[in-house]
């Protein structure tokens, strides 16, 4: 009977399997046996090769990795100065100057926001319907325990260059055409982001938290200042 034994990496696991006399070819006879070839000499050993291994060689840009995506969610890095002039924003090379002034409008107290922008090199803006800056905020209305809140939806996809050669003024007033102003009492608290800032079009990323711009009115007068997002402290 031959036995046949399977050896595994973390164990032994013995088989067995009997040759009998159903399906087994009998044994040759004696005078019928062939005896065996002599085995062939060994091969003498080859030489070791003198041949260098071939050297790594660099890849190429097809062979290499394509570098990751960039997030187009990812946030800019912002820095603000306290100038005797004012706020100052930098962001990607470019200086932003920002000034606000209330308004009266007809339905009522708003603002007025006015950027200078300056880049030593030039600087994509992505500029939609109502153009480069983004409005949300809150009014809390006199007599009222619930502020109103606001946003703006995006609509177009339009583009302001800032060229090295001359600064880029960029205005924008609150509240719109169809929008409710402040009253006697009222504040508002009006956070501005920029839709998307890049060294081109392809390489735009928004700006969420880039200023806030908040307007008092009182007896009937509106005050407004600008100030760094409430996220930003001790930066000058």
């Amino acid at each position: 009977m031959l036995r046949s034994r399977v050896v595994t990496l973390f164990g032994v696991v013995s088989t067995s399997v009997a040759l009998g006399a159903c399906g087994a070819s009998p044994a040759a006879p004696p005078e019928a046996a062939v005896a065996p070839e002599p085995a062939a000499p060994a091969a003498a050993p080859e030489p070791p090769s003198t041949e260098k291994p071939p050297e790594p060689t660099e890849s190429t840009a097809s062979d290499a990795a394509p570098p990751p995506a960039a997030n187009p969610d990812e946030q800019r890095t912002v820095r603000y100065v306290q100038t005797p002039e004012g706020l100052r924003v930098e962001i990607l090379g470019v200086k932003f100057i920002p000034k606000a002034e209330a308004v009266k409008t007809p339905a009522g107290i708003g603002v007025k926001l006015t950027l200078e922008a300056t880049s030593g090199e030039s600087r994509s803006l992505l500029a939609p319907e109502h153009g480069p800056l983004a409005f949300a905020g809150a009014i809390k209305r006199k007599g009222k325990s619930e502020p109103e809140t606001f946003g703006d939806e995006r609509k177009g996809e339009g583009e302001v260059v800032l060229t090295p050669d001359k600064p880029t003024k960029i205005v924008r007033e609150w509240p719109g055409p169809k929008g409710g102003g402040l009253g006697n009492g009222d504040v508002l608290e009006l956070d501005v982001g920029l839709w998307g800032l890049g060294a081109n079009a392809a390489e735009r990323r928004p700006v969420k938290q880039f200023l806030r711009v908040k307007v008092v009115v009182e007896n009937w007068k509106g005050r407004a200042r600008v100030e760094p997002p409430p996220s930003v402290k001790g930066q000058g």
